[in-house]
């Protein structure tokens, strides 16, 4: 007996499940690779261009860029007559490009005779004696100081300076031309071509150079000025704002649209089979009439001294949503059986304890699809936003969106780590809800 199998068939059928698995996954990655590269940009060093070439892995990674715009850092500007600059690695250039003195472990002391500049970057001040002390929008200003001590990452001298004293546990000088050498070189060991060492050595620059330093103290006299500002970290705060605006139109919609859906898909009055769907189909589809609306809505706040308040926003926004979203949930509350009203009402249950204890706990799934899109709505707003709201009280969207008001100084590594951050909060909304979601969308609005 001869026992044969259908084996063609199953190849078939195995080939073509293998090529559709291909098919989805190539169009996977058609879709999210904008997104990757997104990412990988924003974990570039910043001033890489965005445009330069495609990496898909990045040879060198940073979060500075995150961090940058998350936190920030402080920077100061200062004017001294005397300093003494600590760091554990520094480099002086001099102005003529003749040499280049490379310091490890040492200290540079300085008493030029004009005041020098210096320009720090992730700063503390330690100590301070003296000085009159103002703040003004941000800006920390310490003027005609006697004493201060500062601790920063960078520490870098806006234009050289002469007559400095450098003692370090090891100096390289570098130097093309022996004439052009700061100092005597006699006491120093040629390590390599133009290249000149010595240990645990003081010496004396009088025509110095522009000095910058890393990981690094410094300690200046008779100061004129020390400016202490922040730059960069604002995203926090233009995120804690976008949340106000998408929570609280969130509340407000479900707060109008439970009643107004449950009203439309279980009681009986005048128009209800077409008020809904007309005032939905106005809202929705007449776009002309958006921007006159829009005019008299501004006009309207302005008369009422109600624009730059970051509370009216949700209301705007809830009520914009209130159509689609009315009829969404009333799609889905169409799908659960009024048996469950009735048995209720025998049981003496008035209309509001049938919504709370009865329709909310079956329709959460449609309930959470209102609630995401009215999220969405709220976070991702930004007409409204910049029209309405001046820039202390901007959201996230319009940072991001002035971000770009200048194409050519716009930092596209910090610029895409945004992006990414202005769209986490909506990718994780529905990787929480996306059963609620699924079922909301199908029992519901596409069933009716």
């Amino acid at each position: 007996m001869k026992i044969s199998f259908e084996l063609p068939k199953r190849k078939d059928e195995l080939l073509k499940s293998v090529l559709m698995t291909l098919f989805a996954l190539a169009v996977m990655a058609i879709i999210l690779f904008p997104v990757y590269y997104m990412f990988t940009v924003s974990i570039k060093p910043s001033g890489a261009l965005a445009t330069s070439q495609i990496e898909l892995i990045p040879k060198e990674i940073t979060w500075e860029n995150y961090k940058e715009i998350l936190i920030g850092h402080s920077e100061v500007t200062l004017k001294t007559k005397e300093f003494s600059l600590e760091s554990k690695s520094a480099v002086i250039k001099d102005a003529l490009n003749r040499y280049e003195v490379i310091i490890e472990g040492g200290t540079i002391t300085g008493k030029p005779t004009l005041s020098a500049r210096f320009n720090l970057i992730n700063v503390k001040i330690l100590e301070k004696k003296g000085g009159e002390e103002t703040t003004e929008s941000g800006e920390t200003r310490i003027v005609n100081g006697e004493y201060a001590k500062l601790e920063a990452d960078e520490i870098a001298a806006s234009t050289a300076v002469k007559n400095l004293q450098v003692k370090a546990q090891k100096i390289v000088i570098k130097v093309s031309n022996i004439q052009d050498a700061p100092v005597d070189l006699s006491m120093f060991e040629k390590t390599g071509e133009d290249t000149y060492e010595a240990k645990n050595i003081e010496i004396t620059l009088k025509d110095g150079g522009k000095i910058s330093a890393k990981d690094g103290t410094i300690e200046i006299h008779n100061f004129a000025y020390i400016i202490l500002k922040k730059i960069g970290g604002q995203a926090l705060d233009y995120m804690k704002r976008s949340l106000i605006l998408a929570t609280l139109t969130v509340i407000l919609t479900l707060l109008f649209v439970i009643p107004a859906a449950y009203a439309f898909s279980r009681l009986q009055f005048f128009g209800r089979e077409h008020v809904l769907y007309f005032y939905l189909m106005f809202t929705q589809v007449a776009g002309g009439l958006g921007i006159a609306g829009l005019v008299a809505l501004y006009g309207m706040l302005v008369k009422l001294h109600l624009t730059n308040n970051l509370y009216i926003l949700p209301f705007i926004y809830a009520a914009g949503g209130v159509p689609f979203n009315t009829w969404l949930l009333k799609s889905y509350l169409d799908s659960i059986s009024p048996d469950f009203d009735e048995a209720a009402l025998v049981d003496g249950a008035s209309y509001l304890q049938i919504i709370r204890h009865v329709l909310i706990p079956m329709a959460l799934p449609g309930l959470a699809t209102v609630a995401i899109f009215a999220f969405i709505g709220g976070w991702t707003e930004l007409i409204l936003a910049n029209l309405l709201l001046n820039q202390e009280n901007h959201p996230l969207t319009v940072w991001i969106y002035t971000m770009l008001s200048n194409l050519r100084a716009v930092s596209w590594n910090q610029f895409a780590a945004a992006a990414l951050i202005f769209a986490l909060p909506v990718f994780i909304m529905f990787l929480l809800a996306q059963n609620y979601v699924r079922s909301g969308l199908t029992m519901g609005g596409l069933k009716e």
